[in-house]
C-alpha cells in the first residue's frame, strides 16, 4: 500500500517524466536540452548548463497538428518553456533559480529603492530588510543577459526595474497616496472628502511644473534632451475622478495632484499627430501631489540606463 501511494505521488508530481513515451523523450534530448543550453549561454548563465536528462526535474511535451508546446524544470533552478508552430521554435523562461532571484532582491532591488526614496526625500519607513516586501518578481530576458523586475512595498510602494550590460536602474515609481479614489459613483461624503482636501492643494499647473522639474533634475534627466514643456500640449495636468453620471462639473471634481510630460528631442509633432506608438515612450512622465509637495508616481520611456539618449 505504501508503494503505491508513493507511485502515485511522484506520478503527480512528474507525470512526464514517468509517462512520457519515446517521442517524447526524443524531443527532450534533441530539442529541449539543446536549446535550454542556448539559452542559458545567450543570457550568460553559463553555471551548471543541463547536458543530460539526469539535470531534468520534470518536463512535459503537448503536440499538436502545427507545432508542440513544452515545459521544462531543470535541477539548477531554471524552468524554461519552449513553443513551436510550423516557422519556429522559440523558448522562454517563466522562472530562474530562487537563489539568484533573492540575491537579486537583496543586492539590488532593496538597496536601488532605498537610495531612490532618500533622493526623493521620503525617509520614513524606508525599506531595510525583506519582511518589508510585499512581494516581488523578477523576469530574465530570453535573448540576452539582463532582466526586469517589480518591487512592491509593505506600504503598497511600488517600483520597476531594468538591468542590462551589468546596471540597473529603477523604471518606474508610484507611491499610495490619498489623491487617488475610486470614484465609481462615489458617496457624498467621499465628494465633500475630496472638496475639503482640494482647499489644501498648494499649487497650480505653472508651480506644478516648477516642482516637477526639480525631481525631473535630481533623477538625473537633462533639460536640453527633452522639449519644452509646450512643444506638445496638454503636457501638464491635473488630476480628476470621472463618475459615470459625471453631475458635478469639472473644476468640482478635481484632485490635487499633477501630471508633467516630458518628450525627447528627437521626437516630433507629426510623430505625435500620427500615435506612433514608439514615439509616445520616448518620454519621461511625474506626478506631484499638491498636498505634501512629494513626488507621487515617475516613469521612464525608452532610454538607455542611465541617460537620456
Amino acid at each position: 500500500m505504501k508503494n503505491t501511494i508513493l507511485i502515485l505521488a511522484v506520478l503527480l508530481l512528474f507525470p512526464a517524466l514517468v509517462l512520457g513515451g519515446e517521442k517524447e523523450e526524443m524531443y527532450l534530448k534533441e530539442k529541449m536540452i539543446p536549446r535550454a543550453q542556448e539559452l542559458l549561454l545567450r543570457i550568460a548563465q553559463t553555471n551548471d548548463l543541463p547536458i543530460t536528462t539526469n539535470q531534468v526535474q520534470s518536463y512535459k511535451v503537448d503536440f499538436y497538428d502545427d507545432g508542440w508546446v513544452a515545459k521544462m524544470q531543470l535541477t539548477n533552478g531554471w524552468g524554461i518553456g519552449f513553443f513551436t508552430d510550423q516557422r519556429e521554435t522559440n523558448e522562454s523562461i517563466f522562472h530562474a533559480p530562487e537563489k539568484l532571484e533573492k540575491t537579486y532582491l537583496k543586492e539590488t532591488m532593496i538597496p536601488l529603492a532605498q537610495a531612490f526614496l532618500q533622493r526623493m526625500g521620503q525617509t520614513n519607513d524606508l525599506p531595510l530588510e525583506t519582511n518589508q516586501i510585499k512581494y516581488y518578481r523578477v523576469t530574465y530576458f530570453h535573448d540576452r543577459p539582463g532582466c526586469q523586475g517589480n518591487l512592491r512595498l509593505t506600504n503598497n510602494t511600488y517600483f520597476s526595474y531594468l538591468t542590462e550590460s551589468n546596471k540597473t536602474e529603477i523604471w518606474s515609481f508610484h507611491r499610495p497616496i490619498k489623491t487617488y479614489f475610486d470614484l465609481e459613483n462615489p458617496p457624498k461624503e467621499k465628494i465633500e472628502a475630496l472638496q475639503a482636501m482640494n482647499l489644501q492643494n498648494k499649487l497650480n499647473k505653472k508651480s506644478a511644473a516648477i516642482l516637477a522639474a526639480k525631481y525631473f533634475k535630481i533623477l538625473g534627466h537633462k533639460e536640453k534632451d527633452f522639449h519644452p514643456l509646450d512643444f506638445y500640449p496638454p503636457e501638464i495636468t491635473q488630476g480628476y475622478w470621472v463618475s459615470e453620471s459625471e453631475d458635478l462639473p469639472g473644476n468640482e471634481r478635481r484632485l490635487p495632484y499633477y501630471a508633467i510630460t516630458w518628450y525627447r528631442k528627437d521626437v516630433t509633432v507629426k510623430e505625435l499627430e500620427d500615435n506612433d506608438s514608439y514615439a509616445k515612450l520616448k518620454t519621461v512622465r511625474i506626478e506631484v501631489s499638491g498636498i505634501d509637495l512629494g513626488l507621487i508616481s515617475y516613469s521612464k520611456g525608452l532610454m538607455p540606463i542611465g541617460s537620456d539618449f
